[in-house]
């Protein structure tokens, strides 16, 4: 393994061969490292937290404590993942993103630029999320590109083979039914299916989360929070 000097190494870390972690990386306690990892600089990975075979994870990430990130992910620069996730095996992160805290992301999902996903969020295998709705490439002398990511609120689960097109908001505590095409914003506790998605209805009471859970959501991260945090990332796209 190459372990740059410049690092902070918490207690009782394991990490394994091949493995390469670059400087200013901050790995907490009791973190464990699998063989043929990449960390780039200054990259934080929480206590607790398991980075799985050959992960290749990329400059200014925060991965939270006691997170999962599978076998093989990519994770661009500036990916952001609260407490207590999981970044599923294959699975991609464009980067300049926001990851709750008890979100479960499973295998082979492509995670945009800009996209938001708020805590307590279930995403399915085969999700795919964009966020150019003009595809600018090779055109970007005719108009500036900007990320507009798409919004996926507190509590929501996306089935299969979902898509969700630029700048779509899913609404609190939502159901996307599987491959199904998300091209409008879609009401807070809905139940959403088909291509395009459509409206079936309202989600059952049982369905809902104990209002504490968002209560508790909410006193930590505010709407003000999220916009401040996509200007901040997204800033070098507007100049």
């Amino acid at each position: 393994m190459t372990v740059n000097d410049n690092i902070s190494l918490g207690k009782r870390v394991k990490i394994g061969q091949n493995s390469i972690i670059q400087e200013g990386a901050v790995i907490g306690n009791d973190a464990i490292i699998f063989p043929n990892v990449f960390i780039g600089k200054n990259t934080k990975i929480g206590i607790e937290s398991i980075i799985q075979y050959g992960a290749f994870i990329e400059h200014d990430c925060n991965i939270g404590k006691h997170c999962r990130i599978g076998t093989n992910t990519v994770l661009r620069r500036e990916t952001n993942i609260g407490d207590h996730s999981i970044f599923g095996s294959l699975s991609a992160s464009e980067g300049k993103n926001w990851i709750g805290n008890n979100v479960l992301i499973h295998s082979q999902c492509h995670l945009t630029t800009g996209i938001i996903i708020e805590d307590w969020v279930f995403i399915a295998p085969l999700f795919v999320g964009a966020n150019d709705p003009k595809m600018l490439h090779g055109r970007r002398r005719v108009e500036k590109f900007i990320p507009k990511g798409p919004h996926i609120k507190f509590g929501s689960g996306i089935a299969v083979n979902v898509t969700l097109l630029p700048g779509v908001v899913v609404g609190r505590e939502c159901i996307v039914g599987a491959s199904s095409l998300v091209t409008r914003d879609v009401p807070d506790f809905s139940i959403v299916f088909g291509a395009p998605a459509r409206v079936a209805k309202t989600v059952d009471e049982s369905w809902k989360l104990p209002e504490e859970m968002y209560e508790e959501f909410r006193m930590r991260v505010s709407d003000e929070d999220l916009e401040n945090f996509l200007t901040r990332v997204l800033s070098e796209y507007k100049h």
